[in-house]
């Protein structure tokens, strides 16, 4: 083989290892690429990125909007003072030691269950996810959206500051101790009993 053909092999071996080390980072976030994405208002938009993971023990001002990205995982200790926007991702699971000023919205996501001890300042949106069950004693100060979910179930106890949203579940019952300050939208669904201990201050919706 002469020189002239070893060297274009090794330059084309160098190339695709560089190439290939540098996709390897671009998924990466760090705190540096970080504030590229920060605006004046502490919000950060992650929004339709290929980012796959956030910088450990993150703490945001403002809005953090990672909707239709590639982030699969939350970090623990995930700390947001207003919205948090996780709608469309991958992601499964929202640690427990995640606090949200702001409201949450994990719309189209493989969400199966959420802990109480995650803290929600506002609504939640559930919607078109695959939610199945909710914590006994949940408490949400804001609406509750659970529509186009598979839950069969609601827990006890639940407080709902704003409306309920139910449309295209399978409940069939609400539950013991129940308080919606707001309405509750059953968007078609047929509920066979209603509680004596129902607390609600707005209109039952079919």
């Amino acid at each position: 083989m002469s020189k002239k053909i070893t060297f274009w092999l090794s330059f084309a071996l160098i190339s695709s290892l560089v190439i290939s080390v540098a996709s390897a980072d671009s998924s990466q976030l760090t705190e540096q690429k970080l504030i590229n994405h920060i605006d004046s208002y502490g919000n950060i938009s992650l929004r339709n990125s290929d980012y796959e993971s956030l910088p450990a023990g993150l703490m945001i001002e403002g809005n953090l909007d990672i909707s239709n990205s590639a982030i699969k995982k939350l970090p623990k200790d995930l700390v947001i003072g207003r919205n948090f926007s996780l709608a469309r991702t991958q992601i499964s699971k929202i640690p427990t030691s995640t606090k949200i000023g702001g409201y949450l919205n994990a719309a189209n996501t493989r969400i199966e269950t959420f802990s109480r001890r995650v803290k929600v300042g506002g609504f939640i949106n559930f919607a078109g996810s695959t939610l199945k069950t909710l914590p006994n004693g949940l408490r949400v100060y804001g609406d509750l959206s659970l529509l186009r979910t598979p839950i069969k179930i609601l827990p006890d106890n639940l407080y709902v500051k704003g409306n309920l949203y139910l449309g295209m579940t399978e409940i069939k019952q609400l539950p013991s101790n129940l308080q919606v300050d707001g309405h509750i939208y059953l968007g078609g669904i047929t509920i066979d009993t209603v509680p004596e201990d129902l607390k609600l201050g707005g209109y039952l919706f079919k």
